[in-house]
């Protein structure tokens, strides 16, 4: 039976697709909304996970007040979930903002090109080509994009923290500190993926130079 014929690569290439359609929506959505609540008053906000919380104060804390009123909302987990509101557009468009909102740009821009390259593989598969250069190169640079997760969501959360502490926002009672690391499960895989992916160039490239002698 033929990759083309076969319904897991088929289904597996229309998730994909289902999956980059709602990548492409959850961009929409963070370019062109506030993601604020309406009664903050805010003019942008951003979450950011594993913030690392370096004391906690002892005041006693009206959860609501602090959802509704704090520039800088902190929601304990095992490290923290932080959501940033700016509050106007002179802090938006600072320069630590600017940097930061680059940053986090650049991260969702690295999970849609692995999406995007998953999508192109699975495509490939479904018309049967499947030892091919372009498939290697797509799991070559998909294992460079997942070793890179890490290390951008460790600058972006750098800049984030720096953002909040350079315009003076944090009204939270936390100290708050990066809590990434540039090594994490993703490095992993894309290690594992990366070995993967050599290993089927080289076999993509014996594969051809045999076919060059008949």
């Amino acid at each position: 039976m033929k990759l083309s014929e076969s319904k897991v690569i088929k289904n597996i290439n229309r998730l994909a697709t289902i999956v980059l359609v709602f990548y492409f929506i959850f961009l929409l959505q963070q370019f062109f909304t506030s993601s604020s609540p309406a009664t903050s008053k805010a003019v942008k906000s951003y979450e950011v996970y594993n913030v690392k919380l370096n004391y906690f104060t002892n005041k006693a804390e009206d959860p609501l007040k602090s959802w509704f009123n704090d520039t800088v909302v902190v929601q304990k987990t095992d490290r923290a979930l932080v959501h940033l509101r700016f509050r106007s557009y002179d802090q938006l468009f600072s320069l630590p903002a600017l940097l930061f909102q680059f940053s986090i740009v650049v991260y969702w821009l690295l999970i849609g090109a692995i999406i995007i390259l998953i999508k192109m593989f699975f495509q490939s598969l479904t018309k049967d080509k499947v030892f091919t250069i372009r498939n290697a190169s797509i799991i070559i640079w998909g294992s460079l994009l997942l070793i890179c997760l890490p290390i951008a969501r460790w600058f972006s959360q750098e800049l984030f923290v720096s953002c909040i502490n350079q315009l003076h926002l944090n009204d939270s009672k936390y100290a708050l500190s990066n809590g990434e690391g540039i090594i994490a499960s993703e490095t992993v895989m894309g290690l594992i993926t990366l070995a993967f992916g050599l290993a089927f160039k080289v076999g993509v490239d014996i594969k051809q130079e045999n076919e060059s002698f008949v």
